[in-house]
């Protein structure tokens, strides 16, 4: 005699021994098999249970193809946009950051450029603290911790927006300050940081509050 739940139990046996999805999955899946099942007995009421189980379990898939699918649908993108900022921030070190003009024109040694690492090393506190928030945000995320709150991105976002704007600003004046592209390269990284963070976020929310898309 056909007993569902004893042959959603044997399905799901199989599926978890067949692929590599994690026990949430699982039950997503199982919950999505019931609602299928349900759904063909509603559409033909003379279907058998059985039938109705058969036609869900293929609608659903081999676990093979059910791991693809959840590895596709679950692949985080905030992971690119960090990756790209944690490669734009390593560079902005070496790049040329500021270039200082001479103040008078036949004091030709006062004219120096200042690299990345050097503006951290040479120029005191300031520097320090507007690069803190990366020097805490790419270790902590890239090891997993799930920071809470959205104080992180603000300030991500509002110091590599702000930086850039003078940047921008100095390039079109003629300061004895100039921006060179490391600067520029540091303020994007904060920014994409800054989104990643807000991506990752949204998906954190998204994954709590709707069930993974299925195909049927």
């Amino acid at each position: 005699m056909f007993e569902l739940e004893s042959e959603v139990r044997n399905w799901r046996t199989r599926v978890e021994r067949g692929s590599s999805l994690s026990p949430r999955e699982l039950d997503e899946l199982e919950d999505h098999l019931r609602a299928l099942v349900d759904l063909e007995l509603e559409l033909d009421a003379s279907l058998a249970p059985r039938r109705a189980f058969a036609i869900a379990r293929h609608a659903l898939g081999e676990p093979k193809a059910l791991s693809r699918e959840f590895a596709r649908a679950g692949r985080p993108r905030w992971k690119p946009l960090l990756a790209v900022a944690s490669a734009l921030y390593a560079a902005s070190f070496l790049l040329p950051v500021l270039h200082f003009s001479a103040i008078l024109p036949l004091n030709l040694d006062s004219a120096y450029t200042q690299r990345g690492w050097e503006l951290l090393v040479d120029d005191g506190l300031v520097p320090i603290l507007l690069n803190l928030p990366m020097l805490l945000v790419l270790p902590l995320v890239w090891r997993k911790h799930r920071l809470k709150g959205t104080w992180l991105a603000v300030i991500l976002g509002a110091i590599g927006v702000s930086s850039f704007g003078i940047g921008v600003v100095a390039a079109g004046s003629e300061g004895w300050v100039t921006p060179r592209i490391g600067l520029f390269a540091w303020s994007a990284s904060l920014v994409l940081a800054s989104v990643a963070l807000w991506v990752r976020r949204r998906n954190w929310a998204s994954a709590r509050s709707r069930k993974t898309a299925l195909p049927v």
